[in-house]
């Protein structure tokens, strides 16, 4: 694990450990076909299982992660994105079915997870319009566009993160969340 010590922001060195495994992701398949409007629907349905798992899976961390930096907010707003994801998974006919819960992860290791998983609210807003070609209106993708506070509540994450302050801990919880999604892609 290569973790980044220079002096800099903290999101700044998150952003940095974390680019390698990030940019990969955005080659997988299933997000590669839905940038190129060739996912079909069963397709998509199974890449909300898999988000559905991810997310559930993370929220207690990120709770706890969200409590130390004391942003209750990105808790509530977690809860909100898997509330959007069984929406979107009932409108499509999919059951969802939970992975479970990691206990890893307190303090710094917690904001870590909190860290990546916050910032896919803002990649999902680019998937949501990817989405026009299989989905006509917002149903079936309102966990892509989110909510109107994302910007805030990453605004507040990241001034939070320089609060804590950098750390090994932090690093590792954010390449944490990138692997744990990693594992579970098809």
């Amino acid at each position: 694990m290569n973790l980044v010590t220079e002096k800099s922001t903290v999101r700044m060195q998150l952003r940095d450990v974390t680019a390698n495994i990030h940019e990969a992701l955005h080659h997988t398949e299933n997000f590669a076909a839905i940038a190129e409007g060739r996912l079909e629907r069963d397709g998509y349905a199974a890449v909300l299982t898999m988000l559905y798992r991810y997310h559930q899976g993370l929220s207690e961390i990120c709770k706890r992660g969200a409590q130390l930096l004391g942003q209750d907010d990105l808790a509530k707003a977690h809860r909100a994105r898997i509330a959007a994801l069984e929406a979107d998974m009932e409108y499509l006919g999919t059951t969802p079915r939970s992975k479970a819960p990691s206990d890893k992860g307190e303090g710094a290791f917690a904001a870590g997870c909190l860290y990546t998983v916050q910032g896919s609210s803002l990649g999902g807003k680019q998937i949501y319009r990817q989405l026009d070609y299989l989905l006509p209106d917002e149903r079936g993708r309102a966990f892509f566009k989110g909510g109107g506070q994302d910007g805030r509540l990453w605004q507040g994450l990241c001034a939070a993160l320089e609060r804590l302050g950098p750390s090994p801990a932090l690093q590792e919880g954010a390449l944490y969340a990138f692997e744990r999604f990693q594992k579970l892609l098809p």
